[in-house]
């Protein structure tokens, strides 16, 4: 049968890779396609008949299997299959099964060698396909089928690790992105801590440096800066000839040179600092990074803005810069296009204007009575936050407080909150705040509540168990937050409570239906919509929090977790890196749509499926069947125990 061609040159416009291929390519490519009518009947004849080719799905739906009738991937219209033999020269060997009557183009192995020749991109296309596939059965074969080991997504070409680092590099061009190793280029200068304080201002006027790092027997033991000179030294009226061991800053924050710039931003911000060491792998000293030296990467973007935010002198001052973030985050957006690297840096400017509306609040109100923790839940707490995100906080406190402490920490709870929504940071509609009263908590209050929450898990208190098992501490005593949180982490593996967990995720529909076709979660104007938050990405983040709980782990973040979960005996490596990817991938997909729609009213994390390319529409079916995939696994490992 032979397709119509001006039809089929459409087609295959909007088919990678031939979309990549020229104009004058892709016209000879369709001249030499012939087409099939694939039912039950004909499949294994017209293989016979053709094979090796490329194949392209027209119409219908089919699974290819391997020998074994395993699974390989569920095929639609514009997927491909038949690659790997044409690539590798060997037999054919795996199957295909008609799910639903179809029409399939078929390429001969001439025609797609010669495409190979002249188009770089269209052959390495394949060959990121062809890893993928390799990759997926070899993950397939080391990890046979068990309730532990419940295999994910079958991989398809257009979602893959190749293509993420290959983003990932686009992306990179920012300098946010950059490694810290590659900016910090001068040696380390160090001094050992039986140094005096003279001996060390003498080494900084000398090598014309603000801080020094502080180094025995080759290991960071502290660091010593101008700021610790002034205040902790020439303030205090001490002797210059003591050792810098008692005025040093000991233990502080490092960074690796492997980490990006980014992360070195993000941790400077949390901690207030503007010196930080930098270490190798090997825990020896790289050298120092500055704040100078983010100003001088980032053209003084990212790094002007926190400092603007933290010079602000007043309210109203830090309000007034806080108008400038919304247009700034969609320019920053539009540049980096890395979801990510968004996500955090919105955390930190949150972070940010957390810590100066405290600051204000103590600068009338007089110092924190006792010790006391602001706790960031949900998306600030994981550091993946949106322009939409709203507020989610509590305050941590310590234990028996009379009543004018309380007062205390409730008018901060107020203050604060109204604050952070007057910069543009909306409040919780559920109420989750610190200006909350049940939000604002003993530890032993907080305990009491994850018990309630953990022995009774009603659905009320799943959905909260789904905010607050995410927190960081934004400010505040570190003791404090590391005994509530071992605690409450010791609560959270409880095996009833994970089994009641287990069942409410798997009540969330993933939009997939019947022969891999979208499935709308609401009604758009035109069409269904699909919210790629509540039926993806949040998902995606309860897993993880699941098995992060079984594990005991206390780290908010999605992505750390699976990296600190890669060697679970509950999650294998396999499912590991494909919820990784899912995520990634979802993620990026929501900054793209909430970027494309900035400053009209339309909904900020629903999509329309009919308005995405091909390739993104493979890539969002791909993450959906691993959700899928995914939600199946945990049913199995963790449902029966509720």
């Amino acid at each position: 049968m032979q397709p119509d061609f001006a039809e089929l040159n459409r087609f295959l416009l909007d088919c990678p890779p031939f979309d990549q291929l020229s104009s004058e390519q892709r016209q000879w490519a369709a001249g030499q396609i012939k087409a099939a009518y694939l039912n039950e009947h004909n499949v294994d004849e017209l293989f016979s008949a053709h094979s090796p080719a490329l194949y392209i799905v027209r119409s219908g739906g089919f699974d290819l299997l391997a020998p074994d009738g395993t699974l390989i991937e569920r095929l639609e219209s514009h997927d491909l299959f038949g690659f790997p033999s044409l690539l590798t020269g060997r037999d054919v060997v795996n199957k295909l099964k008609v799910i639903e009557d179809g029409i399939v183009y078929i390429l001969s192995a001439a025609t797609f060698d010669q495409l190979r020749q002249h188009s770089r991109a269209f052959e390495h296309y394949f060959i990121r396909a062809h890893e993928q596939r390799l990759l997926s059965q070899q993950g397939q074969r080391s990890a046979p089928f068990s309730p532990q080991n419940a295999p994910s997504s079958p991989a398809t070409p257009d979602f893959s690790r190749a293509e993420g680092r290959a983003a990932l590099s686009n992306a990179s061009g920012d300098s946010l992105q950059c490694l810290v190793g590659e900016v910090v280029t001068r040696a380390p200068v160090g001094l050992p801590s039986t140094a005096t304080i003279q001996e060390a201002a003498q080494r900084m006027r000398d090598e014309k440096i603000s801080s020094v790092l502080v180094v025995d027997e080759g290991k960071l033991v502290g660091i010593l800066t101008d700021r610790d000179l002034r205040n902790r030294v020439v303030a205090q009226g001490l002797d210059y000839n003591i050792h810098v061991n008692a005025v040093m800053t000991q233990a502080p924050a490092t960074v690796r040179g492997g980490q990006t710039l980014l992360d070195a931003l993000t941790l400077m911000t949390q901690e207030n600092i503007h010196h930080i060491p930098v270490l190798d792998d090997n825990e020896q000293p790289l050298g120092m990074l500055t704040n100078t030296d983010l100003m001088r990467q980032q053209k003084s973007e990212p790094v002007m803005l926190i400092s603007a935010l933290n010079k602000a002198p007043t309210r109203a001052a830090l309000v007034q810069e806080a108008q400038h973030i919304p247009e700034y985050m969609h320019r920053f957006g539009l540049r980096l296009n890395d979801a990510a690297a968004v996500g955090r840096l919105l955390a930190s400017l949150t972070d940010t204007m957390t810590r100066k509306l405290i600051d204000f609040y103590e600068r009338e109100h007089g110092v924190a009575p006792a010790a006391y923790v602001w706790l960031a839940f949900g998306s600030q707490g994981r550091e993946d936050q949106t322009l939409s995100s709203d507020q989610d906080n509590g305050l941590l406190l310590a234990n028996e407080l009379n009543e004018q402490q309380l007062a205390w920490f409730a008018g901060l709870g107020d203050y604060v909150c109204e604050g952070l929504a007057e910069c543009g940071v909306p409040k919780c509609p559920g109420n989750i705040m610190a200006s909350n009263p049940d939000c604002r908590r003993t530890k032993a209050g907080w305990l009491e509540r994850f018990t309630s929450w953990t022995e009774s898990p009603t659905p009320k208190a799943l959905m909260y168990c789904q905010i607050f098992f995410d927190s960081r501490n934004v400010r505040g005593s570190k003791r404090l937050y590391q005994a509530y949180r071992e605690d409450v982490a010791k609560l959270g593996k409880s095996e009833f409570f994970l089994g009641n967990l287990a069942r409410l995720q798997a009540n969330v529909q993933v939009p997939l239906g019947l022969f891999n076709r979208f499935r709308g979660t609401e009604s758009g104007k035109d069409s269904d919509l699909i919210d790629i938050k509540r039926h993806g990405l949040a998902l995606i983040n309860d897993i993880v929090r699941l098995y992060s709980l079984h594990a005991g782990l206390t780290e908010p973040r999605t992505l750390t977790r699976l990296q600190l979960l890669q060697d679970s005996k509950l999650l294998n490596r396999k499912d590991n890196q494909a919820l990784a990817e899912a995520w990634q991938f979802l993620t990026q997909l929501r900054l793209q749509h909430q970027l494309a729609v900035w400053g009209t009213a339309k909904p900020k994390n629903a999509l329309d499926p009919d308005e995405l390319s091909t390739l993104t529409r493979r890539q969002l079916k791909s993450a959906f069947r691993i959700l899928k995939d995914c939600q199946q696994g945990v049913s199995l490992k963790f449902g029966r125990s509720g």
